[in-house]
């Protein structure tokens, strides 16, 4: 199946209320029912967070010592870039994964692989992924010219040289790449600046100041935390006295059992009480999975800490949505056909009958609208490609494809600007 063409007027689902395309910081920030998914509501089936009102048995728990915070080396000081943004780092060690785990991780970690591009390695080959407000950074065991190899099959064309690193760029949804043996370099969207990857570069070269060296909270907070398979630092985190906090980190540990860590770092005389920290988790929301087992709360100095063992879900298949492809997805518009071509151009193969398109218009925010996008393929793979007639549709903004069960319920794989092209 190398390409067909579709027509808008294709059959149709319309979900009801369903909230639609949040931008990767909102989901983060939305707390941890939106941030485990990246889902649409009536498909999240996540465990999220305790209904209001509810009182957690509290015990104590011990929970597996942190590895050393080693993803800092990445992140350079915010004078590098000149910003003063609020940061939200992402750590992830994704390696093997086939036993059983805490079903919000699973749902995490199925949110931050569906937002990848395929380059040849596969995710569960990554030893170390850092996500921050300037790049993307995934670290295994390759040689560069595997992911080249792979980069050549797609839109991505060679873009020069940074250091000690190949460059790579496209432009149809901007993305930049920058590869050596065992690291990859990754920017996209409203990270494209070529200052930000060169930044991200320099900052693992040691080349700059880094994060932790200029910033006494996240110092502080990533020394605390530690690393663990699954780590937010910032960014809201993790929603307990959020407005006392000066930053705070929500991490996942897995070992005999799995483990949810909350911690947040006050400043100096504005410390909050356990009893306070008990309140919260009580009757405000917070970023705590409802799955957790008697929290063991604390405070300590100028830190709260809660603590909490999460069963692990038994060892089963997965449901799709859950455990989404990784590809490297690309598109062109043709203005004057009024067309848009979507390309599975790298990565895996998907079951067609998941795969589905929405138009946005200038007026629909908040509704997804479902149309089969391979209504009579089976499977879709590397090279494959389909055109979507919009000519009778003008006004439309963009293209984006979901990824979902026939009926209520998807998640975003890829969303093209049509003025990309033009």
């Amino acid at each position: 199946m190398k390409g067909i063409a579709v027509s808008l007027s294709s059959a149709t689902m319309k979900p009801t209320d369903e909230p639609s395309r949040p931008t990767r910081r909102a989901l983060i920030r939305a707390g941890a029912a939106a941030v485990t998914t990246g889902l649409t509501a009536s498909a999240a089936g996540c465990t999220g967070l305790p209904p209001l009102g509810s009182k957690p048995s509290y015990g104590r728990v011990d929970v597996p010592e942190a590895d050393a915070p080693d993803y800092r080396r990445w992140l350079p000081a915010q004078s590098v870039v000149e910003t003063d943004d609020d940061w939200l780092i992402t750590y992830a060690e994704p390696g093997p994964f086939d036993g059983p785990a805490p079903e919000e991780f699973v749902a995490r970690r199925g949110y931050h692989r569906a937002e990848l591009d395929y380059f040849g390695i596969g995710y569960e080959n990554y030893d170390r992924l850092v996500t921050t407000n300037l790049a993307t950074v995934i670290e295994a065991e390759f040689a560069a010219g595997e992911v080249a190899s792979t980069l050549a099959a797609t839109a991505y064309e060679p873009d020069g040289s940074y250091r000690d690193y190949d460059l790579y760029a496209r432009s149809d949804v901007p993305r930049r790449v920058a590869v050596r043996d065992g690291v990859i370099v990754w920017t996209s969207g409203g990270r494209l600046d070529a200052a930000n990857l060169e930044a991200t570069i320099d900052a693992g070269r040691g080349d700059v100041e880094r994060y932790h060296e200029a910033d006494d909270d996240f110092a502080a907070v990533t020394e605390a935390v530690g690393a663990s398979r699954l780590l937010y630092v910032g960014g809201g985190h993790p929603g307990l006295a959020t407005e006392y906090a000066t930053m705070g980190a929500d991490a996942f540990r897995i070992g005999d059992a799995g483990y949810q860590i909350l911690l947040e770092r006050y400043p100096e005389g504005q410390a909050v009480s356990a009893e306070r920290i008990r309140r919260i988790l009580e009757d405000q929301p917070h970023e705590l999975t409802s799955e957790a087992e008697t929290p063991d709360v604390g405070v300590d100095a100028r830190f709260a800490r809660v603590e909490a063992r999460v069963p692990l879900a038994p060892d089963r298949d997965r449901e799709p949505i859950r455990d989404p492809p990784q590809v490297t997805w690309g598109a062109s518009f043709d203005a004057d056909a009024g067309t848009v071509t979507i390309r599975h151009e790298a990565g895996e193969e998907v079951d067609a009958g998941w795969l589905w398109y929405d138009v946005d218009f200038p007026d629909d925010y908040g509704e997804i609208e479902k149309i089969p996008l391979w209504p009579d393929g089976d499977t879709v793979g590397p090279g494959d490609r389909v055109t979507i007639d919009l000519s009778d549709s003008p006004d439309v903004d963009a293209v984006q494809l979901e990824y979902g069960p026939e009926g209520i319920g998807s998640r975003t794989l890829f969303h093209y600007q049509l003025e990309a092209d033009e």
